[in-house]
């Protein structure tokens, strides 16, 4: 088994504000929550975890060979979910990267998590996360998130608004994040920061505290399901993908 040290965990709420039960909507015949899960088993790691609070987001899990770890309703973000679900990892002494992939992407490829564990390892960055090139067409809606790099591929700032300013080419960020183990305990031991909450970007805590994160490019922009609009694309592109295959 390659990666023994390695934890990837799917946080995944049941409450949500714009999007009811939304791990549980169907995609075919499958869940959401189900279809992340069936993706990220694919990169055949040992460690993958889903952290819930949900009875029927665990049994979904457990009926496809998963595990879960149950945490608190009431934890504010994915970051905290997935930190909390480390600590209740057995012999987690052993795991010294934690891979946060969300529980929205129902189409995350199993490529871009061995990609971003491979480039966490050998890089001297705090934090991973992967980013797609796309042009501006793709990136106007207020949900998509773009990010600055420095040339060496260093993350210099995140936003809901298009930057740079004036490009014709942007780097989309993809919702999902390695860390290093003492960088994670160190994100969830501080408090939330201006750009943070001005943004509702929580990975500029981490730039505003001084840590690193690097970029991987990746080749395609996974659908994440957050309103009943993104359903509906996800639904069309399986049907679209089955009809396909």
């Amino acid at each position: 088994m390659h990666h023994q040290d390695v934890a990837v965990i799917i946080p995944s709420r049941l409450g949500s504000s714009r999007l009811k039960q939304k791990p549980l909507q169907l995609i075919g015949s499958s869940s959401i929550i189900e279809r992340v899960f069936k993706q990220v088993n694919q990169t055949k790691l040992e460690h993958v975890y889903v952290a819930t609070d949900s009875e029927e987001i665990a049994d979904i899990i457990k009926k496809n060979g998963g595990r879960v770890i149950f945490t608190d309703s009431d934890i504010p973000t994915g970051t905290d979910r997935t930190y909390e679900a480390f600590k209740r990892i057995p012999n987690n002494q052993n795991i010294n990267y934690i891979v946060n992939v969300q529980g929205d992407m129902p189409f995350i490829e199993p490529e871009s998590i061995l990609k971003i564990i491979e480039y966490l390892k050998n890089s001297e960055y705090d934090i991973v996360t992967p980013v797609v090139k796309v042009d501006k067409d793709s990136v106007e809606a207020a949900s998509n998130v773009t990010v600055a790099v420095d040339a060496a591929g260093k993350a210099l700032y995140f936003s809901r608004s298009l930057i740079p300013n004036g490009a014709e080419e942007f780097l989309y960020h993809v919702g999902m994040y390695g860390f290093r183990k003492n960088a994670l305990e160190k994100f969830v031991a501080l408090k939330p920061t201006y750009l943070e909450k001005t943004e509702r970007l929580e990975q500029l805590r981490l730039l505003e505290n001084g840590m690193t994160i690097g970029t991987c490019l990746v080749n395609n922009v996974p659908i994440s399901v957050d309103t009943p609009d993104d359903l509906s694309k996800a639904v069309k592109f399986y049907e679209k993908t089955s009809r396909l295959s």
